[in-house]
């Protein structure tokens, strides 16, 4: 027990001041760019590349955002999250690409499109891509982009939780909620750990949120006006 509680000390010592630093769970996406023909094949496929990264962390973020159960402005998405898209990729593969003549409607994996088209269609340059999207990366921008400048600062204590695997189990799941953020390290005593977050979600809210991540063997609970605990049951803590 007492190599347990050492590990347990060492860990939070250790891992959670780098919690809004640190690219967490990768978020596998395929997705697809084009370009237009521009007489350069590097300026081509780079402009097809920028564009399917972009899809990707696009499909990555509205991933979370129905996940999440938010409503977003696509406005602030395209102008805070997604003008950067390569800032949330980890890595890519390129998969296949090539030259397609499109003949009817033109799909929207292309920024732009030429204004005169001839009856032979249009070309565009095509990848297709695998990357892995940072995701908590993605959840932390987004938590910042829905709360907007009112965070208000609150604490969450973690009752009877002397489990390494346990305690770590709980930080993963807390570090993947968007309305969460600039969670950090606090306090720590046998059985009784202390986090430092803000939220622009009221703590009923962010309760009930907290409630429906958390795995079986947990209760969510009202510390105040400004606190969440969160405490194992009996059976979480053998």
């Amino acid at each position: 027990m007492k190599t347990l509680i050492l590990a347990i000390l060492f860990f939070v010592s250790t891992a959670l001041p780098a919690f809004t630093g640190v690219a967490g769970a990768a978020m596998s996406i395929k997705a697809e760019g084009a370009s237009n023909r521009a007489n350069d094949a590097t300026e081509e496929k780079k402009t097809a590349i920028d564009k399917a990264l972009k899809n990707a962390v696009t499909e990555a973020l509205y991933t979370v955002v129905k996940a999440e159960g938010l409503e977003l402005d696509r406005s602030l998405a395209d102008k805070e999250i997604l003008s950067n898209p390569r800032s949330y990729i980890l890595n890519y593969k390129v998969v296949s690409e090539g030259w397609v003549t499109h003949m009817g409607p033109t799909p929207s994996v292309v920024e732009s499109l030429p204004e005169e088209r001839d009856a032979g269609g249009i070309e565009l340059y095509h990848i297709w891509i695998e990357a892995s999207v940072d995701d908590e990366a993605l959840r932390a921008s987004l938590g910042k982009l829905m709360a907007g400048p009112a965070l208000s600062d609150l604490s969450i204590t973690i009752l009877d939780v002397t489990e390494y695997q346990a305690f770590s189990g709980l930080l993963a799941t807390l570090r993947r909620i968007a309305l969460l953020n600039d969670l950090a390290y606090g306090s720590f005593q046998r059985g009784r750990i202390t986090l430092k977050a803000r939220s622009a979600t009221g703590l009923q809210a962010l309760s009930e949120r907290i409630s429906k991540e958390i795995p079986a063997g947990y209760l969510v609970l009202s510390g105040g006006s400004s606190t969440i605990v969160i405490k194992a049951e009996t059976k979480a803590i053998r």
